[in-house]
């Protein structure tokens, strides 16, 4: 008991006379001036903002059709699958995505009792 009362004393005092961390200035932050927000700003088109904020033009948007992939795998003894996913645009901003999935293995499934 006494071993551990000493032990731990200068752990108790070094955690004390720890200075505070002085605060550091962000290095990742970058700040623009007046002048070149207002130049950004008096540049800025709908067209470009939309695609800044990752919207596809009206051209582009009509373009898009249903897309997705599929895949299979067959394996030993008898084991095979059949698997895909497709998305498919529903209107301006909207989505549907569905998938299915098939398989068999070549061995009896356990049914959880033994």
């Amino acid at each position: 008991m006494l071993a551990a009362g000493f032990a731990c004393a200068p752990v108790v005092v070094f955690a004390q006379s720890a200075p505070a961390p002085a605060p550091t200035a962000s290095t990742d932050t970058i700040r623009l001036t007046d002048e070149q927000r207002l130049a950004i700003l008096d540049h800025t088109t709908p067209e470009s903002a939309a695609a800044a904020r990752g919207e596809m033009p009206e051209s582009e948007r009509k373009t898009l059709g249903i897309h997705g992939e599929v895949g299979a795998m067959i394996g030993s003894n008898g084991a095979r699958a059949l698997y895909g996913v497709a998305q498919v645009p529903l209107g301006d901003n909207a989505a549907a995505t569905v998938s299915f999935e098939s398989s068999r293995f070549g061995y009896p499934r356990q049914s959880g009792r033994r």
